[in-house]
């Protein structure tokens, strides 16, 4: 049923693919259009795909309507490939093309990979008229062809990896322009009349005879998400054995035909393992981005059900951190694409304080949930302090003029003024009284054991300032000398 299995070197061994078409109802095709479909593609593909891609196709050997929904389980569908006697060695992707018709043709388009057993996104596309078909599958599979890589080497943030078929790819591409310039070149001149090649209209993408692009391409700024397989002794996957790493993807900077440079952005200090293990096969497959946008919601990291609205997203961009936007009530804030970078790095702030790194596709899922710190006890307790500590500056400012008026009344030896003062000066709050309200205050604040260390360290640090403003405050020895120079001043008049 699938294509072959020979073990090549990476770099020149090509995707072996199987194509499952399924046309709906709606079609009224007989039953021969898969299978004249297939040898049109056949033709189409080799033609346009080189050696890159061993493909066959096939009518669907089962209904496809399930694994095009996003909750397709992959794993599922790679015990369902085995059931049907395909094994992960003969068939690297498996290609799920359903056709249906309302005036248009619509085809639908959705990969798996073998390797990584993952699902790609379901792509769509449609075309007016039946002879169309066939170079329209082929430009959706290979605009939305997923290549994968090898990584060879990681330093910090810098990668490089191998695509697999890159020589494949490379030579595909050499002669495909080769195969242009020659078709152009063939062109006969005009004899009268002068064209203006560029006034021409161009052909719209249905009807273009070849691809844009070759399957398998990695090109710069492409971005491609890193995995982890790990294998037993014989080479098999071992339960739970596929790791996509949560949060890190890789930007291709530059593809020499033969190696990948890339940098690597994760949320991470160290997202990949450096070493190499014989048993680990560090992957890393493409991303093709199906939406416009992606929306991210914040919840807090010990409650999902807790979203956190308020905190301002930046993305870092070479000319400086821009503002992207705050969480709404619900914690969701729309990451929009940028042309410029494929991954868009976003700093989580509130408050000023730097909460987490988030690195996102924009488009490669179409919501995305980040579960960091909440900071909002941190940020009550902000607002404790910054009240405590007007409260404290009233106190001292207070207790700084009703000690000067003292002192004053005193050298005028206007006694009952001065104990008049001196009692307003007792009566009112001491700093003292207002250094117990903040120690009772931090202890509440800290008593959650439930609470996150970073955030605990940040409370304990506002209340360390507020505790060293108090340590500032002598207004307590002003006081006792007032008392004591009034005392004196009473008895020098009462003396004769």
């Amino acid at each position: 049923m699938a294509v072959g299995a020979d073990q090549l070197p990476w770099e020149i061994d090509p995707y072996r693919t199987q194509v499952w078409i399924e046309p709906d109802a709606s079609c009224h095709v007989d039953d021969g259009f898969v299978t004249r479909l297939g040898d049109r593609l056949q033709q189409q593909g080799y033609a346009t795909s080189g050696a890159v891609m061993r493909t066959s196709y096939e009518l669907a050997p089962l209904p496809l309507s399930r694994w095009m929904s996003e909750s397709a389980d992959p794993a599922r569908f790679a015990e369902q490939l085995k059931e049907l006697g395909i094994e992960p060695y003969q068939c690297d992707r498996v290609h799920l093309i359903s056709l249906e018709r309302d005036g248009d043709w619509k085809i639908r388009f959705r990969e798996f990979d073998s390797l990584t057993q993952s699902f790609g996104a379901v792509h769509e596309a449609a075309v007016q008229q039946r002879e169309l078909v066939s170079s329209a599958i082929l430009r959706l599979s290979y605009a939305k062809f997923a290549p994968l890589a090898r990584v060879n080497e990681v330093q910090k943030s810098n990668i490089t990896l191998t695509a697999r078929g890159a020589t494949l790819v490379e030579e595909e591409a050499i002669s495909r322009t080769q195969r242009w310039s020659e078709a152009v070149g063939q062109i006969p001149p005009a004899e009268d009349t002068e064209v203006d090649w560029d006034a021409l209209p161009a052909a719209a993408p249905s009807e273009s005879p070849l691809p844009e692009t070759v399957p398998g391409l990695v090109g710069p700024g492409e971005a491609l998400q890193p995995v982890l397989r790990r294998n037993d002794r014989q080479g098999n996957l071992v339960a739970n054995g596929i790791v996509f790493m949560p949060w890190t993807y890789i930007r291709c900077e530059e593809n020499d035909g033969l190696q990948l440079k890339g940098s690597m952005v994760s949320g991470y200090s160290q997202a990949m393992p450096g070493r190499r293990n014989v048993r680990t096969q560090r992957l890393a497959i493409g991303i093709r981005p199906l939406f416009d946008s992606t929306t991210l919601k914040l919840v807090d990291k010990t409650s999902e059900d807790t979203p956190l609205a308020g905190y301002e997203i930046y993305a870092k961009n070479a000319d400086g951190p821009e503002l992207v936007g705050a969480s709404d009530a619900n914690g969701k804030v729309v990451i929009p694409n940028d042309p410029k970078n494929s991954v868009r790095l976003l700093y989580v702030r509130s408050g000023g304080n730097l909460l987490a790194r988030l690195p996102v596709v924009p488009g490669f899922e179409q919501s995305t949930t980040a579960r960091i710190t909440n900071d909002g006890p941190r940020l009550l307790a902000e607002g404790f302090v910054e009240g405590w500590r007007d409260q404290l500056i009233d106190t001292m400012a207070r207790r700084q003029i009703l000690s000067q008026r003292v002192e004053r009344k005193i050298e005028e030896g206007e006694i009952e003024e001065a104990e008049r003062w001196l009692a307003a000066l007792r009566s009112g709050r001491t700093v003292n009284e207002l250094a117990f309200d903040l120690r009772t205050a931090k202890g509440q604040f800290l008593k959650d054991n439930k609470l996150d260390p970073t955030i605990k360290r940040r409370i304990d640090q506002l209340f360390e300032k507020g505790q060293r403003l108090v340590a500032q405050d002598k207004s307590l020895l002003v006081e006792g000398k007032l008392a004591r120079d009034l005392e004196a001043a009473k008895k020098n008049a009462s003396q004769p």
